[in-house]
């Protein structure tokens, strides 16, 4: 297929070989006529002829490219095939290949769109029927355990006892794993609930902390906060508590003795920071940290490596930021930032 630059140079040598050729007969019968003589005349004839035909043959080119140039204008615009009458030129030639192959593709994409979308809506009900399928059974064994563990049917053994925990414990942990994953695949393709409200950022950081002492102090690690009472922001506050309930449990378990949350209030921006003084995070870590199934390989590999992926989707669901740093003395800190102005999309939400 010829180019644009190589079809308007070929139209404008066919147009004026076509208008020397035309000039040559009326000319070549003059100087027959007039002879030597009129050689004067002659040129000036012809220099007079020759303008008027350069300009005929510009305003036959003008008027071919300009008409190409609306056929490839309306293309551009979303026109299916090239607009107006096909001309016997190279360039009407070309911008009608160029509207068929334009057209071709237009309907290849289409159908791509088509198709891509209904394999998008086949998955979407696949995951939401494997989710009801896994958590069905998963909750029964989680509530019979807790009936057993209850003694409802009767006493149990020393030995029974801690075969009902291990299952309750081995049941809990699959169910979150489950959840855990859906919650991912949502996230990753922009369906995960979200439900912002005018929330107090800093009662979040408040319970989160205190929620975690109990664990902290069984680990021997001090725990502590700081920041102002009031922060607010337009977040969900759920989705908040999860993600900073994972970076605080995260930061005991990998710290050499002290957990620091900070919260910040910034004119456009919230804060919040965990600091601990564990082994660190090795430089090589860093840019692997945050995705799905990834442990740190130096400290003991515990989990799926879920927690930092969904805790950056839920940060992220909100317009905000995390990032992990290693610190200059010792351990890491896990900083989200969030934007404090952010208002609820008209639509967004649902259930939780």
């Amino acid at each position: 297929m010829m180019s644009l630059s190589m079809v308007i140079p070929e139209a404008l040598r066919r147009s004026l070989r076509m208008a020397v050729l035309i000039a040559s007969v009326p000319v070549a019968a003059l100087a027959l006529a007039i002879g030597a003589r009129g050689a004067l005349a002659l040129a000036m004839l012809a220099g007079a002829l020759g303008w008027w035909l350069a300009g005929v043959v510009a305003e036959a080119v003008r008027a071919e490219v300009a008409a190409a140039a609306e056929r490839l204008r309306a293309m551009a615009a979303g026109a299916t095939e090239a607009p107006g009458p096909s001309g016997d030129g190279a360039l009407h030639r070309a911008v009608d290949a160029w509207g068929r192959r334009f057209a071709e593709e237009r309907a290849r994409h289409r159908e791509a769109l088509t198709r891509l979308e209904e394999t998008e809506h086949r998955r979407e009900a696949w995951l939401a029927t494997l989710r009801h399928e896994l958590r069905t059974p998963l909750n029964s064994i989680v509530g019979f355990t807790e009936l057993l563990a209850a003694e409802v049917d009767g006493p149990l053994t020393e030995a029974q006892r801690e075969d009902v925990d291990t299952i309750a414990n081995a049941g809990g942990h699959l169910r979150s794993l489950v959840e855990d994953v859906f919650d991912l695949s949502a996230m990753t393709t922009g369906t995960f609930p979200v439900t912002r409200v005018r929330a107090n950022v800093a009662a979040v950081v408040r319970d989160v902390v205190r929620e975690a002492e109990g664990v902290a102090r069984t680990k021997g690690v001090s725990l502590r906060w700081e920041g102002p009472s009031e922060a607010e922001a337009w977040v969900d506050a759920v989705a908040i508590r999860r993600a900073l309930t994972n970076l605080v449990l995260n930061a005991i378990e990998h710290a050499g003795g002290a957990v620091t949350v900070t919260l910040a209030v910034k004119p456009a921006t919230l804060t919040v920071a965990v600091r601990d003084n564990g082994p660190g995070i090795a430089p090589g870590e860093l840019k692997r940290l945050f995705r799905p199934f990834e442990r740190g390989r130096t400290a003991e590999a515990r989990g799926a490596g879920l927690g930092l992926a969904i805790t950056l989707g839920l940060v992220e669901v909100h317009g905000g930021t995390l990032s992990a740093q290693a610190n200059d003395d010792r351990g890491s800190t896990f900083t989200v930032t969030l934007p404090a102005g952010m208002v609820p999309l008209e639509g967004e939400g649902g259930a939780r």
